[in-house]
């Protein structure tokens, strides 16, 4: 049998626990979501079509997609119960906006809102609430780029497509 005892010290002052509200709940779980669809993303970069497991993973990065893009919206449409809880729905408005980016000028603009503008994206605090908050943003930030480096976002140039090579004269058959 295991004895019980306790690990703080009599009169230590412990500090209050984090505990999440619905926005940063939702939050915690668009970070996992995103992280899920980058994966499946990347997977299907750097899969051949001809593959016979590539139907299987364009199905799993789709509904990733559509799982984190839900999440975008819940987490922005959901109440903001306190002052923190303003950035997380900030951040998922604006990645939600990033991922519907069509054209190299727009996603350079996303990008730069996020670079040029921390104070929009970021929470200060030390208390437990804060230290999580401040990380999650921090994790959400990060697969931001990571979204913004997908090939879904930043398409082959032109000279690579049919259109561009529209120039050269057909094979003769």
């Amino acid at each position: 049998m295991a004895d019980t005892c306790t690990t703080t010290r009599l009169g230590a002052d412990e500090p209050l626990h984090f505990r999440h509200s619905t926005v940063s709940g939702l939050f915690s779980q668009l970070i996992a979501a995103l992280a899920a669809a980058i994966e499946a993303e990347r997977d299907i970069e750097h899969g051949l079509w001809s593959d016979p497991g590539f139907d299987r993973w364009l199905k799993a990065a789709e509904l990733s997609w559509e799982r984190a893009t839900g999440l975008c919206r819940d987490v922005f449409d959901a109440p903001a119960t306190r002052a923190s809880d303003v950035p997380l729905q900030r951040f998922a408005r604006h990645l939600h906006w990033t991922l519907g980016c069509e054209t190299a000028a727009e996603l350079r603009t996303a990008r730069q809102v996020v670079s040029g503008h921390l104070d929009l994206f970021s929470w200060n605090g030390s208390d437990p609430e804060a230290r999580r908050v401040v990380q999650m943003l921090a994790r959400g930030r990060q697969q931001f780029h990571e979204v913004c480096m997908l090939d879904m976002l930043n398409p082959a140039d032109a000279s690579a497509s049919p259109e561009g090579c529209s120039g050269y004269e057909p094979f003769a058959a």
